[in-house]
Parts: structure tokens; sequence; C-alpha cells
């Protein structure tokens, strides 16, 4: 009984027929191990990449410049963290997972001239008259507004001033794009504007680094699984025959199904 159970053993291996299926399953399971031992590689490679880049962003400064438009630019090195490293202090919407963080702080030193003023007879208060400005400046995106008014007495050769009121009424444009080097993997931010005399002070980004599982795993569980949409495709009908269809229906497809 033995010898018969060997002898099938070694027919079944020495048939041409199963030795080609035994070699290509042996040539499969070798590539797929291969491909995780280099997919595992480059995790390992890009994270000691990641850590490095973070380490040297932690002590960069934002450098300050003007582009070939003239904008105001602040560029900075940007962090990548992943979900589970940020700290209590950065809140996470709910329902929405992040995807990056960009927190600036700016400093407008700003200078008027050439404002026509007027005098008008007007009361303002106890005063007769004001001296009146007004002067409005816009740009490519952004604008500046500013008007007021110094109200005044002329008695007897001498001026007396009230307290003066000033309005500024500004719209700055502001845009933060965060880039990654697809070489280096290193992460910038710059933030420009068109509105004169901005200089940032300092500025945070953070992109969060999507390909870890924790992150995998917050998406997928805010994912819903039951939704109304527009549904094209084939039924069966009651005599029995299959006809596409196109309608709108209530869906269902549970969270081990999405990726």
């Amino acid at each position: 009984m033995m010898i018969k159970l060997v002898c099938n053993i070694l027919s079944f291996f020495t048939d041409p027929k199963n030795t080609r299926m035994i070699l290509l399953g042996g040539i499969i399971v070798l590539t797929f191990f291969l491909w995780r031992q280099r997919r595992a590689t480059l995790s390992a490679r890009g994270e000691v990449t990641r850590i490095t880049n973070n380490q040297i962003a932690l002590t960069d400064s934002i450098q300050n410049y003007k582009d070939k438009w003239g904008n105001s630019v602040g560029e900075i090195r940007g962090l990548v963290l992943k979900i589970e490293e940020l700290n209590d202090s950065i809140e996470i919407e709910k329902n929405k997972p992040p995807i990056s963080i960009v927190d600036t702080e700016f400093i407008i030193k700003d200078s008027i001239v050439e404002v026509p003023v007027e005098t008008v007879d007007t009361i303002i208060n106890n005063y007769s008259s004001a001296l009146t400005f007004n002067t409005y400046k816009e740009w490519n995106k952004s604008w500046r507004k500013v008007s007021g008014s110094i109200p005044f007495n002329f008695l007897n050769g001498e001026i007396e001033y009230g307290n003066a009121n000033f309005n500024i009424e500004q719209k700055i444009w502001l845009n933060a794009q965060i880039s990654k080097n697809t070489d280096t993997q290193e992460v910038f931010v710059n933030i420009k504007t068109d509105y004169p005399s901005v200089t940032f002070n300092s500025a945070n980004a953070i992109l969060i680094d999507r390909s870890t599982k924790e992150f995998k795993q917050f998406s997928k569980g805010i994912r819903k699984t039951m939704g109304v949409g527009l549904h094209i495709g084939a039924g069966l009908t009651g005599n029995g025959n299959i006809t596409p269809y196109v309608g709108i229906g209530l869906g269902y497809t549970p969270k081990f199904l999405q990726w």
C-alpha cells in the first residue's frame, strides 16, 4: 500500500503536464515573495528618507522673496507625518481625513503716500470743520481702502483738533501650495500674496502620509456602506430575460469590499 502511494506521487511529479504546472506555480510563488521583499525594502528606505527630511524641516527657517510676477512669497520645508503622529493640538474634522495642514503668520509694513486731503464744513461733535481723506489701491486680487477725518475748529487764529477717525478695509489674497520632490521626497510649502509690503514671519506645513495602514483604516472607517445613486447595469425580468437598465436606486457595499 505504501509502495503504491509512493509510486503514485512519483508518477504525479514526473508527468510532464504536472511538471509544467508545478514549475509555473513555483515561479508565481517566488515572484510573489520577491515582490513583497522589494515592497518592504522600498517602504523601509522611504521611512528613513521621511524621518531625515523631517529632521531638516524642523530646523528650517522661512525664506521671503519676490517671484517673477511681483508676488511676495514665503517658502519653507514641510513635514510628512503619519496620521497617528498628529498631536492633540491639531483638530481633525469629523468624517474628513486630513490631507495637508498649513499654518502661517505674516507682517504688513505698509505706507500710503500722496493721499489727497480735503477740508469740509461738517458738524462732528463740537467741531465745525474736518480734514478728510480717501484712497483706494487695487492689485491683481487684493485691494486696500483707507479713509478718515480729523475734526477741527478755527477760532481767533488758532486751530483746535479733535479725535481723528480712520477706516481701513482690506482684501488680502493668500495662496498656499504644498509640493513634493519626487526624487528626494522633500516637501515644501509656498505661500504667496500680491499684497505689497508683506513679510511672512513663520509657517508650518504638514503633508499627511496616506500610504500608512492607519490612514487607510481611518479613511475606510468613515466610508458609508449605504447610498443612493445612479445605477447602470443589467437585470433579470419577470419572464426570465436579461435586459440592461438605467435608474436610481439604493446601494449597499460592505466596508471589506471597499478599497
